[in-house]
């Protein structure tokens, strides 16, 4: 164990003393938070209550239930969100920090993290075109422990940059470039996130991965995807998966 902790702390002098442009400098400090973080996340494996200490102390207090969302749920939902909130305007606002842990994990089930909310995940250091760093992820399902998601990026595909690089130089119509766009099955165009900046942003289907609930941002926002968003996703996984085992 010693012996592999010096080891670390060399490699790590010897990367310090490597960052010598501003690029990679910045790219440096963006490691070492990754190590701290990573290194806390390990920590907190250990501790059985830390996610739902977090939930308790952050997510709920931030995330407003909506009485369209509890007429959707179902009695076991309904009595913990009258029971653990407050209804006003017809909102409901979390208001015990009290409540029971199995209470936080049927509504990290079923109203926090459930398929088609969209959340904010560190998705790590990334090592050259690897998809890394804080975005927020659309969740295709809840293992409790655990969530399968897509990232999403703000950052516009290059199949798309050269497609309306083509439409800019008159070699295709709109129409073409519409259908060249939606004939890339790994790529879903989503013009909105209900609750996010209102913005073009972008999943990339081949970067759907699953990930330990230790990596979510528990002070982030949390948003939906509209069902029709959802429908096209699922479509494009099924085409994907179905050429991959062609």
């Amino acid at each position: 164990m010693k012996k592999a902790y010096l080891e670390c702390l060399k490699k790590l002098r010897i990367f310090r003393k490597s960052l010598v442009e501003d690029i990679d400098k910045k790219r440096g400090k963006l490691y070492f938070t990754w190590i701290k973080d990573k290194t806390e996340r390990v920590i907190n494996e250990k501790d059985n209550n830390y996610i739902y200490t977090n939930v308790i102390n952050y997510t709920l207090p931030n995330y407003v239930i909506t009485q369209y969302t509890v007429n959707k749920s179902n009695k076991i939902i309904k009595d913990i969100i009258k029971k653990n909130y407050t209804f006003n305007e017809n909102k409901y606002t979390f208001s015990n920090p009290k409540i029971s842990v199995d209470e936080v994990k049927k509504l990290m089930k079923y109203i926090l993290f459930k398929r088609g909310n969209v959340i904010w995940i560190d998705f790590g250091f990334n090592i050259g075109n690897e998809f890394g760093g804080m975005h927020p992820a659309v969740i295709l399902k809840n293992f409790d422990n655990d969530l399968f998601v897509v990232p999403i990026s703000s950052k516009k595909p290059t199949e798309y940059i050269k497609i309306e690089q083509d439409l800019k130089n008159n070699k295709i119509t709109e129409e073409e470039c519409q259908k060249r766009k939606n004939d890339i099955t790994e790529i879903i165009e989503l013009s909105k996130i209900n609750g996010f900046r209102n913005m073009l942003r972008w999943a990339r289907i081949t970067r759907m991965k699953k990930i330990s609930m230790l990596r979510v941002n528990f002070y982030g926002t949390i948003g939906t995807l509209d069902g029709v968003d959802m429908d096209s996703i699922a479509k494009k996984i099924s085409i994907e998966l179905g050429n991959k085992n062609t």
